[in-house]
């Protein structure tokens, strides 16, 4: 999967500035941005992903070295949509405050402190976030930084009047998730949040086969790789397919392709899943040969394989790799 050190597309109006029909769960050619399907369908891609995540993130919070506290909720901001859709998005979100709730992650403490899909977030331990600066980066902020085991307070608007709700967070990896409104077929981090092209939702149903893409990226945060190619001074334009930068692209793919078996393992996902993924999906995605920064899907469906067959002889849970400390030494 491909990393970058910094989203030129981060801001979320692009994001969702189109609605194409690779957002929609179905066949058929997409509907105008505003037709109520459009955005069911980024609904349901925005809680696939986050639920995955959810899952990865905190049964694989003891091998993070940067956690955060995790709810369950899954956030969106009114300003995240374009202009031309945004009335649209109100109408069917019905935000009545600039942050709200898009989805509910099943099973999590959201769901568990009685939080809905459709609450606009008034306050998060008593400090607004309906102000001009709401936005939903403040809302990850203030979520990720309260303590996970303790009670915490949102104030939620619901159906035209307030409501104060309280969840206890659990203990996740720092780690966030969007769905990136594009028919390419590619992943990505930066090392806090993590982008999967809505053609490459599509084209993996299977949940398992799915999460082993979450997790690989999700082992790129891990192990501080994109940060740790950004000290090494690779090239990220023309040449990055080449020399030290591909050698170097090419260690952390390994890597993390390698930590992707555990964290799945780790969250209750058959690891063998990130193995057929590269097998079927592999010869699609253009992965490997000259100038590539990652190898031949072959090569990737033999490594993660081994490591398959090793992760199988552990019986503890979480496991924890001895070798995941060096994530704090600068590639070489």
């Amino acid at each position: 999967m491909n990393q970058t050190c910094s989203f030129a597309t981060r801001i979320a109006r692009f994001r969702r500035s189109v609605i194409t029909a690779a957002l929609l769960l179905l066949a058929g050619a997409a509907p105008p941005p505003e037709d109520p399907a459009a955005l069911a369908g980024l609904q349901q891609a925005d809680l696939r992903l986050a639920t995955t995540l959810f899952r990865l993130a905190t049964a694989n919070a003891p091998l993070c070295d940067r956690k955060a506290a995790a709810t369950g909720i899954v956030v969106h901001a009114l300003a995240d949509y374009d202009d031309d859709i945004r009335p649209a998005a109100k109408r069917y979100f019905g935000f009545a405050a600039p942050v709200a709730v898009e989805a509910v992650v099943p099973g999590s403490p959201a769901e568990a402190g009685g939080i809905r899909a459709g609450d606009s977030l008034i306050a998060v331990a008593g400090r607004q976030v309906d102000g001009e600066d709401a936005s939903r980066r403040l809302v990850w902020s203030l979520l990720d930084h309260s303590d996970p085991g303790v009670p915490l307070a949102l104030t939620v608007s619901r159906a035209g009047r307030n409501v104060t709700a309280t969840i206890t967070p659990v203990e996740s990896c720092d780690a966030h998730a969007e769905v990136r409104v594009d028919d390419d077929l590619n992943a990505r981090t930066d090392g806090t949040l993590i982008q999967v092209d809505a053609g490459l939702m599509n084209m993996v149903p299977d949940a398992a086969e799915f999460a082993s893409v979450v997790a690989h990226e999700l082992s790129h945060i891990i192990l501080h790789h994109p940060e740790r190619l950004t000290a090494a001074d690779v090239s990220r334009g023309l040449f990055k397919g080449f020399g030290r930068s591909a050698r170097l692209f090419k260690k952390t793919e390994a890597e993390a392709d390698r930590l992707s078996v555990t964290v799945l393992a780790n969250a209750g996902y058959p690891p063998e899943a990130a193995v057929r993924y590269w097998v079927t999906y592999g010869p699609s995605l253009n992965n490997g040969g000259f100038g590539s920064t990652h190898q031949s899907w072959r090569d990737r469906a033999e490594l993660i394989g081994a490591e398959v067959e090793r992760v199988s002889h552990e019986t503890q849970r979480p496991i924890i790799p001895a070798w995941i400390d060096e994530r704090d030494q600068p590639l070489e």
